[in-house]
């Protein structure tokens, strides 16, 4: 969500003031300040933040959130402290349950000028909790193509394989929502038809300890490789042969469309968000969620095929190119900026302020 923000303000550095709202410990607070943007400690008392964000005075208020249950203070700060145009982001599908925090949910949306979901099917959830469809926007997520040589032999001798191994990699935090387990349990089928198969896990998590010890009891040991947090993920996405996102839902996976943007094909779920970035036997394979016979059929289909790789990986990067760029996610981003300020503002002209 960070990597979002911060791409989105580039992007839109050139027609807003953009100044950033985060926490002084967060990372995307250093990375905004590297990035030469205007950047304010974000309190945690509710008054001294309505005060800060009606010191700031923005035209919009701009405030993402990662999950449904996030972020409800800013925006009611925003709202009292008189700010113009009130928008939030949702990273991810409507996913509440509980009947409190529905209708903290609707409260807060009722203080919404507009939402904007990252996937058309991330809206659809939104739609069937029944909130207002005239609030709601799609913008789907967008990058800059990432750019990473291919050093595969030098990752091989990392890890002291031999120049045959066939490398699938996955990148995603070790919660539940990614689905590592069924990925794990799909390696002893693979193994059966691609015993030089090998797969690489990059992230940690709550579930981190539990599925070594899963990775252990399957009997994996020499052909999964748990690399923790890694700040090199592009070029791992480059030497590898194939990316794998086995995840029960998502909001429109920034890494899928990264390693597309790589040349590499993916196999990943029919679940919200990946279905709208990668095509199904055009640009990789999409299997159900919670099928690890099927991930297994699909990865070995993709890693006995070295020529249908390369045919997906190509798609890839032009589905990238052509649907999912930075340049796009901006302009209709700001399209919504535009339509939401009112009529004398639009007409003042010069730069207006935005804050994320």
């Amino acid at each position: 969500m960070g990597e979002h923000m911060l791409l989105l303000a580039r992007r839109l550095r050139g027609r807003y003031d953009v100044s950033f709202l985060c926490r002084a410990s967060s990372s995307l607070f250093d990375e905004a300040q590297r990035n030469c943007f205007a950047v304010w400690d974000m309190p945690p008392e509710y008054e001294a933040l309505r005060r800060t964000v009606a010191d700031l005075q923005p035209h919009i208020f701009h405030c993402h959130a990662g999950i449904g249950w996030e972020g409800h203070t800013g925006v009611r700060a925003a709202r009292e402290a008189g700010i113009e145009a009130v928008l939030r982001t949702e990273h991810l599908p409507y996913l509440l349950t509980e009947p409190a925090q529905r209708d903290e949910y609707r409260r807060l949306f009722d203080m919404l000028d507009g939402l904007i979901c990252v996937s058309h099917g991330a809206r659809r959830s939104f739609e069937r909790a029944e909130l207002p469809a005239e609030k709601l926007n799609v913008v789907q997520n967008g990058i800059e193509p990432c750019s990473a040589a291919p050093k595969r032999e030098e990752l091989l001798t990392e890890l002291g394989l031999s120049n045959g191994a066939l490398l699938a990699l996955t990148v995603g935090r070790m919660a539940e929502q990614k689905a590592h387990t069924y990925l794990l349990e799909a390696m002893p089928p693979l193994l059966e038809s691609r015993p030089e198969a090998h797969l690489l896990l990059v992230g940690t998590g709550p579930l981190e300890e539990e599925l070594q010890g899963q990775a252990e009891r399957l009997g994996l040991g020499g052909h999964v490789h748990f690399l923790g947090r890694r700040s090199d993920v592009p070029r791992l996405m480059a030497a590898c042969d194939l990316f794998v996102l086995p995840s029960l839902f998502e909001g429109l996976p920034l890494v899928a469309l990264e390693a597309m943007s790589l040349g590499r094909p993916v196999v990943g779920t029919k679940v919200c968000g990946t279905e709208e970035a990668v095509r199904d036997g055009v640009t990789g394979r999409l299997v159900e969620p919670r099928n690890s016979r099927r991930l297994a059929e699909a990865m070995a289909e993709a890693l006995g095929d070295p020529e249908l790789r390369r045919r997906w990986g190509r798609a890839g990067q032009e589905r990238v190119r052509t649907q999912f760029s930075a340049e796009r996610m901006a302009r209709e981003t700001a399209a919504i900026y535009e339509n939401m300020l009112s009529d004398t503002k639009r007409a003042a002209g010069g730069k207006l302020q935005a804050a994320r």
